[in-house]
């Protein structure tokens, strides 16, 4: 086997105890293939913001393996995370953008962090910003942005460094109907420009209509793993 056929993220026997003794997860096993969408779904505290965090390196897991992009994540040494993150786009539900800095600059930072040339980040952000649909805002502060173009400027931040796996958390949590399908459907167009999408929802609406891959997890066990999504656990 090619290593191009190799998943893009592994999980073998994954668990993580907290100091406390809290059980997050349990002896998760996933597999997630180069190039999928896939939805994570699972009530508050069934384990999704700790699998985000090992996915990360933010954590380490108490026992089990994680393979990401190539690295076993084990592995790596401190000074290799920051390249290994490189890897993973990151797109959270309050977007994190810098209020000090206009569009430009907010998503700038990301190709600063890499070192790319003056004239190169310029080209790249202003693809980057045509392809969201925000090209006119370039300028604008994040005060002056609707919430749902606030989420674009997030997705070109992520987007932006080409990144292999797109990570997604609550994209649409903060946003109106209307706001959230328009990045649902963004996040499908990058899905299909090649990126493997992976999205933590609570959104039953969204992981219904869009059918695609569905992982749901319950009290740190993984309860479904569904090939065509239209389920939620949350409906048991």
């Amino acid at each position: 086997m090619r290593n191009n056929d190799l998943p893009i993220m592994v999980l073998e026997n994954v668990s993580k105890t907290y100091s406390e003794g809290v059980d997050a997860l349990n002896n998760v096993s996933l597999s997630i293939e180069k190039g999928e969408f896939v939805f994570v779904v699972g009530p508050s505290g069934s384990g999704k913001s700790t699998l985000i965090k090992l996915m990360l390196k933010e954590l380490e897991p108490t026992s089990g393996k994680l393979c990401i992009a190539g690295q076993q994540l084990s592995k790596l040494k401190r000074r290799q995370v920051s390249k290994y993150r490189r890897n993973i786009g990151v797109v959270f539900q309050n977007f994190e953008l810098l209020g000090d800095r206009n569009v430009y600059e907010n998503v700038a930072l990301a190709q600063r962090v890499i070192g790319v040339p003056k004239r190169k980040m310029k080209k790249n952000i202003s693809s980057m910003l045509s392809l969201v649909g925000i090209a006119d805002k370039a300028m604008a502060f994040p005060d002056e942005l609707s919430g749902g173009e606030r989420q674009r400027v997030a997705l070109a931040r992520a987007l932006v460094n080409r990144p292999s796996i797109l990570l997604a958390d609550e994209p649409t949590g903060n946003l109106d109907p209307k706001n959230a399908w328009s990045i649902m459907g963004l996040l499908d167009e990058v899905n299909k420009l090649g990126t493997t999408v992976i999205v933590v929802t609570h959104n039953p609406e969204v992981v219904d209509t869009m059918q695609k891959r569905v992982i749901a997890i319950k009290d740190g066990v993984v309860v479904l793993d569904e090939l065509k999504g239209g389920y939620i656990y949350e409906r048991r």
